[in-house]
């Protein structure tokens, strides 16, 4: 059955699209999945599309409806729960390697 996830992902975007010039960043990302697998897979195809790449998935939990989120997360996941083919993306947080 597919529930709503709760993803921090490290992502990679094309150069340009950041104001800092960083490339790598981490974001936290809703959408709904029955597994890890499913989330990477819908993640992957996604990010690809927009010519970014997934590096890594961080953390991925199905949310606790039960706990209070930060205002971003709480508003991303009212978002996803409309749309079942939804895939949010937060604040990408960048930083530059050594």
């Amino acid at each position: 059955m597919k529930t709503i996830w709760l993803v921090t992902a490290e992502i990679l975007v094309k150069p340009g699209v950041m104001p800092s010039g960083s490339t790598k960043g981490f974001v936290n990302i809703t959408t709904w999945a029955d597994s890890i697998e499913t989330i990477r897979e819908k993640l992957s195809g996604y990010l690809e599309s927009l010519r970014w790449h997934l590096i890594s998935i961080e953390k991925a939990q199905p949310i606790d409806e039960s706990q209070d989120y930060e205002d971003e997360i709480e508003d991303m996941l009212e978002r996803t729960r409309s749309n079942p083919d939804a895939i949010i993306l937060g604040t990408f947080h960048s930083y530059k390697e050594n």
